[in-house]
This record gives C-alpha cells, sequence and structure tokens, in this order.
C-alpha cells in the first residue's frame, strides 16, 4: 500500500482532489488550446442530433448553448444531405468525421470549410461525444476553382486553336534561334510528307530544303531577331503530291517575358493558284488588246464598204448599226463564256434575232445542226457573215416577201464545217452585177478561217455553203500550267 506525505495511507477525499486538480489543469489545457486555435472547435452528441458547444473563432457564429438544428443554421440546403450522409457513414464505423463542405460564415456569405471529427469513447468502448475542428478553406477552395476555370478555359483555347491551326490549308510553323523547326502543323507536315515525330528539332536541309533555300531562310530569321521586325518573302518548293508550288511566306518575332527574341514564327500560303490566274490574266489583256484593233478594224472596214460611193445613201446609216449590232451581239456571246468558245446554236440565234417574226407568227427561219464550240475569232466572222445573209434574204431575198423561208443548217465531219444557208419561196433571184459589202464580207471569211464559199444564185433562191476546218476550242480552264 502506498503511503501519503504524513506516512498515513490516502485517502478518498484526497483521490477526488487529484482528480479535480487534474481536470482543472486538462480543461485550462483546452481552453489554451482554443484560445491558440485559428480553427472553430465544436463538440456533438452521439448520434449528432446535437450540438453541445461550438467556437465559433470569427469564422462562424459560436453555439454557446445546445443545437439541434445545427445542420440548417450552419450548412446550405443544397449541401445538407453530402454533409449529414457522410456524418452517418462516422457514426456507422466509428472513424473520423473528415469533409470537405460548404458552410455559412459569421459575415452571411457561403464559403468552404474541412471539418473533421473524432469519437470521444467511455471506459466500455462506447462513443460519448464527438470532438472536431472546421477549418476556413474558402481562400484555397476558390484558388483551385479559379485555377480549375483558368486551366479549362486554356485547355478551350489550346483547343481552338489547334483546331484552326490543323484545319487551315496555310502553313503555320515556328522556329528556334538555332533555326530548327520547333513546331509545325499539318498543312506543313503534309507538304514535306513528314510526321511531327521526324520533323521537330531538325533544320532546314535535313526537311530537304536545296542549300539555298535553307540559306536564305537562315538568314531571314537571323534578320528578324535582329531588327525586331516580321519580313515577307515569295519562295518555290516541292509539295510532296501536288508537285512544285509557289509559297507566300511571313517570319515574325516572338519575344519572352524579357521581351527578348527567342523564337520566329511563319505562316506560309501557297498562292499558285493565284500566280497562275495572274499570268491568264495577262494573256487575257493581251488577247484582248489584239482582239480589240482587230474589231477596230473590221468596225472600220463596214465603215468603209457602207459609206463608199452609191452606197452612201440613206439606208446606208440604219445598215451600218445594224452591222456594229450584229458585232455587238457577238461579243456578247464570246463574254458569257469568258472568250473562250462559243456554240453555234448561240451564235445563230445571236445573229438572226432581228430578222425572226414577231410573236404568234411562224418563224420563217430555221436552225438545224449538232452542237458545236467555236474559238472567238471564228464566232465574230460567223457572226457577221449570217448577219449580211439574213439582211440580204430581207431586203431581195426569201425573208422581202410574206412566202419566203430559209433554212440554215450545218454538219460536222473529219475535223470540217460545213454550213449552209438555203432560201426558198421568194422572189425569183438572179446574180447580181456587182460584189456587195455582204459577199465580199463572206469570202473575206472564208480566206480568214482557210476555208471555202460558194454562192448559188438559183431561180428558187440562194444557196450559200461556207466550208472551213475547226481546230479544237481552248478549254475552258486553260492557263499556265
Amino acid at each position: 500500500m502506498g503511503q501519503g506525505i504524513s506516512g498515513q495511507p490516502p485517502t478518498n477525499r484526497d483521490e477526488d482532489d487529484g482528480l479535480d486538480q487534474a481536470l482543472r489543469q486538462s480543461k485550462t489545457r483546452f481552453r489554451a488550446f482554443i484560445d491558440a486555435s485559428t480553427d472553430a472547435i465544436f463538440q456533438m452528441n452521439a448520434d449528432w442530433t446535437e450540438m453541445r458547444q461550438l467556437h465559433g473563432r470569427g469564422f462562424v457564429v459560436d453555439a454557446a448553448r445546445p443545437r439541434r438544428n445545427w445542420a440548417d443554421d450552419y450548412i446550405p440546403a443544397d449541401e445538407q444531405e453530402r454533409v449529414l450522409e457522410s456524418v452517418r457513414e462516422s457514426i456507422r464505423t466509428g472513424k473520423t468525421f473528415e469533409l470537405e463542405h460548404r458552410i455559412r460564415r459569421r459575415d452571411g456569405s457561403v464559403g468552404w470549410a474541412l471539418s473533421r471529427a473524432v469519437a470521444v469513447r467511455d471506459d466500455n468502448g462506447e462513443v460519448v461525444e464527438w470532438l472536431g475542428t472546421t477549418s476556413d478553406i474558402t481562400a484555397r477552395r476558390r484558388a483551385i476553382d479559379d485555377l480549375a476555370r483558368v486551366t479549362a478555359e486554356a485547355h478551350a483555347q489550346k483547343r481552338l486553336y489547334e483546331s484552326i491551326i490543323s484545319s487551315t490549308p496555310d502553313l503555320v510553323y515556328a522556329f528556334d534561334r538555332n533555326y530548327r523547326f520547333i513546331f509545325a502543323n499539318r498543312a506543313l507536315l503534309e507538304m514535306w510528307g513528314r510526321t511531327l515525330e521526324d520533323s521537330l528539332g531538325k533544320g532546314l536541309i535535313e526537311l530537304g530544303y536545296e542549300p539555298w533555300h535553307a540559306e536564305m531562310h537562315e538568314r531571314e530569321i537571323d534578320q528578324v531577331a535582329a531588327t525586331r521586325m516580321p519580313i515577307r518573302g515569295e519562295v518555290g518548293f516541292p509539295h510532296a503530291t501536288l508537285g512544285w508550288r509557289i509559297y507566300d511566306y511571313i517570319f515574325t518575332p516572338v519575344f519572352n517575358e524579357a521581351g527578348e527574341v527567342e523564337s520566329i514564327a511563319g505562316t506560309t500560303r501557297d498562292i499558285t493558284e493565284i500566280k497562275r490566274a495572274e499570268e491568264h490574266l495577262k494573256l487575257l489583256v493581251n488577247e484582248l488588246n489584239h482582239r480589240v484593233k482587230n474589231t477596230l478594224a473590221t468596225v472600220q472596214s463596214i465603215a468603209f464598204q457602207t459609206f463608199r460611193g452609191h452606197a452612201a445613201e440613206a439606208g446606208a446609216r440604219t445598215a451600218f448599226e445594224a452591222r456594229l449590232m450584229a458585232l455587238s451581239e457577238a461579243h456578247t456571246v464570246l463574254t458569257r463564256a469568258n472568250w473562250q468558245s462559243a456554240n453555234l446554236d448561240e451564235i445563230a440565234a445571236g445573229a438572226l434575232a432581228p430578222f425572226r417574226n414577231d410573236a404568234g407568227e411562224a418563224d420563217r427561219i430555221t436552225v438545224e445542226g449538232a452542237r458545236v464550240q467555236l474559238r472567238p475569232q471564228t464566232t465574230l466572222a460567223l457572226s457577221m457573215a449570217l448577219h449580211e445573209l439574213a439582211s440580204n434574204a430581207t431586203k431581195y431575198g426569201a425573208l422581202s416577201g410574206p412566202d419566203g423561208h430559209v433554212r440554215l443548217h450545218w454538219t460536222c465531219e473529219g475535223g470540217r464545217l460545213q454550213i449552209t444557208w438555203l432560201e426558198a419561196g421568194g422572189p425569183p433571184v438572179t446574180a447580181p452585177k456587182r460584189r456587195g459589202f455582204g459577199s465580199r464580207l463572206i469570202e473575206g471569211m472564208a480566206r480568214e478561217l482557210n476555208g471555202t464559199v460558194r454562192l448559188d444564185y438559183q431561180p428558187s433562191g440562194l444557196v450559200c455553203t461556207i466550208d472551213f476546218p475547226i481546230p479544237s476550242p481552248p478549254e475552258s480552264d486553260h492557263g499556265p500550267r
């Protein structure tokens, strides 16, 4: 048996005094712990139906008296079920309760908290209460949420940029200061016929550039880095599948946070078709200049023939205007086809339109023939010839009376076109004593087209036969290749 200080055995009172002192010391230490902590400290009964007390530490409202509706007081309604489910799990297992959740703060706002509680057991191991702490992690959660939002936006932006860069037909790339490729988009990889893994970190020579080409770009990269200004150029390069192409490119500096040029970005556009179109346009302009000169010469010839000698009569002006209109209509037909070629059906329709009957009357001009495409030079000449034939028929031939008619038909065999103009039902026809403008124009046209023309003045009506070779018209998309 132990002895007290007086040498006497300890009494029950002495033991109680010692326990009271220990309890007071424990409470003092616990109070000191509470005062030193920045976390809220709470005490719950065994089944969490009652919060016995809570020291909010300025974070949440203190609970000096027991509260049974603590969840409504401290937890937002849409968060309560998640918190209570975690509480039920801790009660069932007896394990530590720990959860990050939203909480009502003292200032009325909703923040985030990390709550942790441990079970307090009696001598029999039964849970009699729970002691816990609640930390304010609002700033950390907001930082996490902000980081998550910024990260999501960055990923979305990255996907957007990658989608644009990978879908554009332009070549997009970047060099480091040692002239090595550090980025290349899909279009550039397709031009090289390489994979990204096989291209990054490679220099120009390694990727198939000619020495002069590589030296030129390296010099331009140095210039961009030195001047801190973009540079633009134009160069040809063989495409892996499309062959030789012409490219327009621009190099631009990429600056780091210190304002130094850390790399060179570049974009390149295939301008091969633009170059071809420019060359084609030059050819068209030159051809147009040539055709305008020829047209002016034709107008000059028409004027000379129309107004020469006794032809300078009252009807000469009307004839001149009609011939110019025929020439204009031929130009209209060719313009619709971009001066590539014209169909003989359209040529005939345009030239004969002024001589057809008004609507409602039987058409006295019939046109028959297969589809034939003619070159611009042939189109202009033939339009004038058909106009002269129709004009002559209107004045002297089948179309001068009410019962006459004209049949225009053609055949195309062996690379030659034969056109027949056949008049019938008009007044008796005799060969003219002199050759007029129309016959001279038709005969001149035949010579120009390396062909022949025969004018047969039969009593029943004029028969005109025109025969000439027809070279194939140019392709609609022709141009330099």
